[in-house]
């Protein structure tokens, strides 16, 4: 037998090629990766071609991000260019305050990665040659001074801010209702006085706004209009309109941990006014509105506790005045929701899907306006006049002594066909406040049976913030309730309604998923 050696240069060549193989097979597990990723967080709203037009689009105002353009508003490249990598990974990462657009933070470093390279092959012309792409350079901020914000305000006029931010910034200029993006959308101009910021509320995060503008929106760069020293003064003044006496909103949350504390002894009938809440730790939670406008609640504050057989969370945000008297079709009632995962592995923040169900606690101003006393047309309508029954022989009113009434309350069943069919949108005799309902995906929502209904809870509106008490006992017979128990931890999100903003059905404000654990 003869033996037949390989030279050094094949022996190179041999590695080259297994080389560049594993190169292809982990740049393949990348991709492969990335796009997992897309349709399992970002389709819904984006589309599985990354178009804009997911399932969520219909219930979002403005519309998700068309990804195949390639144009992105919050970058630290030039106007006009595409975003670095980097730019990408923050907004993974912080999400868009102020915005529908989440925190995906809880992804590792890798998974983010995968998710921005999949991101740029919906629009692979933009992003040619970006590979070693930078961010513009920027310089030090100065300190805020009176001197620095009087020279912002300055600069504010001389950029003629105010034709869409308005004279006081509160987006409300003479061309605020008129703006439209580059795919001809209407656009909200933004109320500055909120301190809540797309791209970050440090002077540096506003400066690069200024800088490299918002592609595709009508927010301009000054880069060539106004001189540094300008865009760093404006930065400082617009940052000096915000009103809110609460933290700046530097990002979206998610993952947080809300522990429900244990507690001996509680009440049956428990108050948001009880003094156990003020020991009480709070996870303050940025709101994300689904459907923008320029008034808005900023956070949502969350508080828990449990006895070992029953918890308890309280929730609490800013609402200008209560709604809950819906009689009229233009009117709307405030609410409050809890959801939570039926499952370990969360599906989306919306609604939840037919392989990770969601069960949710809605509470409602109306139904507890109800809880007080049935409310019907009359009570909008107090003149109105009723029909008589057209073939009846006794001349109108037939009733002297009582007169006739409209409201459900005093008509008999059979002529309400939904009350009698117990269809719960007919009920005229709230148990509670809250309703136990599930859902999974959107057009899927539920109320459990009557049986089932075992969520109790009530609010109290006061100083121009509604406070929002939920009960239910941890043990549950329903398959169809959330499993809650002392150590164990539980994916949950949040949902608030402004009547008077319109608010209603999937036009809300939202927070995406946390961590709510039960404390031993």
């Amino acid at each position: 037998m003869r033996f037949r050696g390989i030279s050094s240069i094949g022996w190179v060549s041999i590695f080259a090629l297994g080389f560049v193989g594993m190169q292809r097979h982990l740049m393949s597990q990348e991709m492969s990766l990335g796009k997992d990723l897309y349709i399992r967080h970002c389709a819904v709203c984006h589309g599985e071609a990354g178009q804009g037009n997911g399932p969520a689009a219909t219930f979002l105002f403005p519309k998700p991000r068309d990804f195949t353009t390639g144009m992105y508003k919050i970058r630290t490249t030039a106007s006009g260019q595409a975003p670095t990598d980097q730019d990408l990974l923050d907004t993974l990462s912080r999400g868009l305050p102020g915005s529908a657009m989440p925190s995906f933070s809880y992804l590792s470093d890798k998974e983010r990665k995968a998710l921005v390279n999949h991101l740029k092959t919906f629009a692979p012309s933009q992003f040619e040659g970006t590979q070693d792409q930078r961010g513009i350079a920027v310089g030090k901020a100065p300190l805020a001074s009176p001197e620095v914000v009087s020279l912002g305000r300055k600069a504010y006029v001389k950029a003629g801010c105010a034709a869409c931010h308005g004279e006081s910034g509160k987006g409300d200029g003479p061309s605020a209702n008129a703006l439209r993006d580059d795919l001809d959308q209407p656009i909200l101009a933004a109320d500055l006085t909120r301190g809540v910021f797309r791209g970050g509320a440090s002077v540096r995060d506003i400066y690069l706004r200024f800088t490299t503008g918002m592609n595709g929106t009508p927010m301009p760069s000054f880069e060539e209009t106004l001189p540094e020293k300008e865009r760093w003064a404006l930065a400082h003044y617009v940052k000096s309109l915000s009103r809110s006496k609460r933290p700046e909103i530097p990002s979206q949350l998610s993952n947080a941990l809300i522990t429900a504390y244990k507690k001996e002894g509680l009440s049956d009938d428990m108050s948001p006014r009880d003094s156990i809440w003020n020991n009480i730790p709070v996870t303050s939670i940025p709101l994300m509105p689904l459907w923008q406008r320029r008034s808005a609640s900023r956070l949502l504050d969350v508080r828990a506790i449990h006895d070992g057989k029953r918890i308890t969370l309280l929730l609490e945000w800013e609402d200008s005045q209560a709604d809950g008297l819906i009689i009229r079709s233009q009117d709307f009632s405030d609410a409050a929701a809890i959801m939570l995962s039926m499952t370990d592995s969360r599906g989306h923040f919306s609604m939840g899907s037919e392989k990770q169900p969601v069960n949710i606690w809605q509470w409602r101003a109306d139904r507890q306006m109800d809880l007080a006393r049935f409310r019907d047309a009359e009570e909008a309508y107090p003149s109105m006049a009723v029909d008589d029954y057209l073939f009846d022989r006794a001349r109108y009113p037939k009733h002297k002594k009582t007169g006739l009434t409209s409201s459900a309350g005093t008509q008999e069943p059979i002529f309400l066909a939904g009350y009698a069919a117990g269809n719960p949108m007919s009920e005229i005799r709230r148990l509670s406040a809250v309703e136990d309902l599930n859902a999974e995906g959107f057009g899927t929502l539920t109320p459990q049976p009557p049986l089932d209904q075992n969520v109790q809870g009530h609010g109290i509106w006061t100083n121009g913030k509604w406070k929002i008490l939920f009960v239910r006992d941890l043990s549950s017979s329903s398959d169809s309730d959330a499993a809650l128990k002392p150590r164990s931890r539980a994916p949950v999100a949040f949902a608030v309604w402004d009547g008077s903003q319109g608010d209603r059905d999937g036009q809300k404000s939202v927070t995406y998923w946390q961590i709510l654990e039960l404390e031993k």
